[in-house]
């Protein structure tokens, strides 16, 4: 049993913090981000793609997007304050099992400077994380079912990390975020880790990868499914690390175009 057993503190996000990714999910072409998620913003609030999209002035269109979401923030800032709040009572109930499951099925005990996690109760439908600042966004609109989902899914990534670390000592930092390949294999892995019977015991939760990797193919085989091998074939959780990110390296090529 894992002695450290990190807590989540939910609470609600300030616009400052939060509207730098907001705004580069918005415009994906002002940015290195290849896949564009506009939509997913997008369809959630409506209004204000039918504000922008005849806007090409980049400085109009961004003081309109910071406008937008500065007045839903403004509109209701006790209901935010509850979302938190019914979160965070959500939350407490499963935080240590989580946290336990997720040490036991990684085979690596919670680094003694991980005490807290932050959660941001959001208008960004993305929930985008910090690796480094271990903060994650959670979208104010979710269920409670579906915001425990995803803050497993978020938490299961800095621990993941440190695992990394822990089998490749030489480890570049930089490469746990988009749009290095070891960080395209950390979005590819959590339907397989997340879904082992430990962590389904915790809570039980259909957890999934991103699509455009769930969907994908190698050799007219479903990339995942080649992961998925090498977990249940594997002698410890390191050797199930070492052989996908051989296994990715390889195949760098077709999965760099997806």
């Amino acid at each position: 049993m894992n002695k450290n057993i990190p807590r989540v503190e939910f609470k609600v996000a300030k616009l400052n913090e939060i509207f730098p990714a907001i705004h580069k999910f918005l415009n994906p072409e002002q940015s290195n981000w290849i896949w564009d998620w506009s939509d997913r913003i997008y369809k959630e609030y409506p209004w204000i793609k039918n504000k922008l999209q005849n806007v090409k002035d980049r400085r109009i269109r961004k003081d309109m997007e910071y406008s937008f979401f500065k007045n839903i923030i403004e509109n209701d800032k006790n209901g935010f304050e509850n979302r938190s709040k019914l979160f965070q009572k959500k939350w407490n109930r499963v935080n240590d099992s989580i946290m336990n499951a997720l040490s036991d099925v990684l085979e690596i005990k919670w680094s003694k400077t991980d005490k807290k996690f932050v959660a941001r109760v959001s208008l960004n439908p993305i929930c985008p994380r910090d690796i480094h600042k271990r903060n994650f966004d959670i979208f104010y609109k979710k269920g409670t079912h579906e915001m425990i989902g995803t803050s497993i899914h978020e938490i299961h990534h800095f621990i993941y990390f440190e695992k990394w670390k822990e089998v490749f000592p030489g480890a570049n930092e930089k490469e746990f975020d988009y749009p290095h390949l070891v960080w395209k294999l950390s979005e590819m892995v959590p339907k397989i880790i997340l879904n082992d019977q430990r962590v389904q015991k915790a809570f039980k939760y259909q957890f999934g990868s991103y699509k455009i990797y769930e969907e994908a193919k190698i050799d007219g085989k479903p990339l995942l499914s080649y992961l998925q091998d090498f977990y249940d074939n594997r002698k410890d959780f390191s050797d199930f690390l070492r052989k996908s990110w051989k296994f990715v390296n390889k195949r760098r090529r077709e999965i760099n175009k997806l």
